[in-house]
């Protein structure tokens, strides 16, 4: 086949003029970089194991890329990983397309979102880690951070105005080029700037790279987005599915001293707790009775039926019970029990808990009626 160009004084601005389309192309793009936009969490039942899915919404730009692929690991708010991401199969079918610019179809290009559920398994490892940094934050949110890598295609293709023009409207004598089926009329191919441009011939789209022999390129990005699950949603929808057992949940008053130093014990035998420290656990429960009697017993007097009847009830019950740890020893020497049923069980140690819990809501319910009184 047989082509003649020409280009006349606009040859040497050419190359100027697409280094300016893919100069502005750039910019327009980088207008548009991907970013996550919104990201849902949610307790994922689908699996045998404790895990987490996340509803991800990432914008991009349609045509100039497609996405392949997501996945990335969940920190906690330390900046410690607990798990992997994984993204999982789709429910349908799912295709995209890249194209070049420099053409009428430029207003196709633009701000699309791409829709994936990822899913994290968590490990006891990964969920006491997890519980830690959220009883250590002030409300008790869950705080996580999701580093994600996005693989993608990006297309560098730009496209060239090429018009085709009759020899004669420039002068030039009729052209005939020999082809399979014999001579056929030739045109003759000319270079002119068209922001609109689009072909008339399926195949005369000419190609050209972003300013070199580059057409597709693989891009590699990592997104960061942190979630905060609030404290309330963690308890009553998260810690039952992901195997963290049901919470008994206290209000404590603030503004009393007394109350705000027990709630720090209680805080340490939780500590303890985790760590499977039964006698931690023990210790800080007792102390927090110790605390609370000293404080009631100062608000009233020894006799009074608050402190000598409601109060000396219920904290005589708690110090028997806080105080099984102490006595483990002792009643190994007797003979009347097992040695292998003499010992502290899970639900020992959650029982204790509990009942210091509801001991501190209880005084500081007595604690305030003496304020009020006076």
């Amino acid at each position: 086949m047989r082509a003649i160009t020409i280009v006349g004084k606009r040859c040497s601005n050419i190359s100027r003029y697409l280094q300016l389309v893919a100069s502005r192309w750039r910019e327009s793009y980088r207008s548009n970089r991907m970013k996550i936009e919104n990201i849902e969490v949610k307790p994922y039942e689908g699996s045998i194991f404790p895990a987490m899915s996340f509803e991800v919404e990432i914008s991009y730009t349609r045509y100039g890329e497609a996405i392949m692929g997501v996945n990335g690991w969940l920190e906690t708010d330390d900046g410690k990983i607990v798990a992997e991401i994984s993204g999982t199969i789709p429910e349908t079918t799912m295709s995209d397309g890249v194209g070049a610019k420099g053409s009428s179809f430029d207003v196709n290009f633009g701000e699309e979102i791409y829709k994936t559920t990822l899913i994290t398994l968590l490990d006891k490892r990964a969920l006491d880690h997890i519980e830690r940094r959220r009883m250590g934050d002030r409300k008790g949110d869950a705080k996580l951070t999701l580093s994600l890598n996005v693989k993608s295609i990006e297309s560098k293709a730009t496209i060239s105005p090429l018009h085709a023009m009759d020899p004669e409207s420039i002068g030039v004598n009729p052209i005939s080029v020999p082809t399979g089926k014999g001579e056929s009329e030739g045109k003759i191919i000319v270079y002119a700037h068209d922001s609109g441009f689009s072909s008339r011939h399926i195949n005369r789209w000419i190609l050209s790279g972003d300013n070199n022999p580059i057409f597709l390129s693989v891009e590699k990005r990592l997104l960061k987005e942190e979630k905060t699950i609030p404290s309330s949603d963690w308890i009553h929808d998260y810690a039952p599915k992901l195997g963290l057992g049901e919470y008994f949940i206290v209000e404590i008053p603030k503004g009393n001293a007394i109350i705000g130093e027990a709630w720090n014990y209680i805080e340490d035998a939780e500590e303890c707790y985790r760590r499977w420290d039964t006698k931690g656990v023990y210790i800080n429960c007792r102390e927090v009775g110790t605390l609370l009697d000293e404080a009631i017993k100062t608000k009233f007097e020894k006799d009074s039926f608050v402190y000598g009847v409601r109060w000396e009830r219920a904290y005589k019950k708690f110090n028997e019970f806080a105080s099984l740890n102490l006595h483990l020893e002792d009643i190994k020497k007797s003979s009347k029990y097992s040695i292998e049923d003499i010992k502290i069980s899970k639900a020992d140690a959650e029982h204790v808990l509990i009942v210091t819990k509801a001991l501190i809501k209880y005084a500081g319910e007595l604690l305030r009626e003496t304020i009020t009184s006076r």
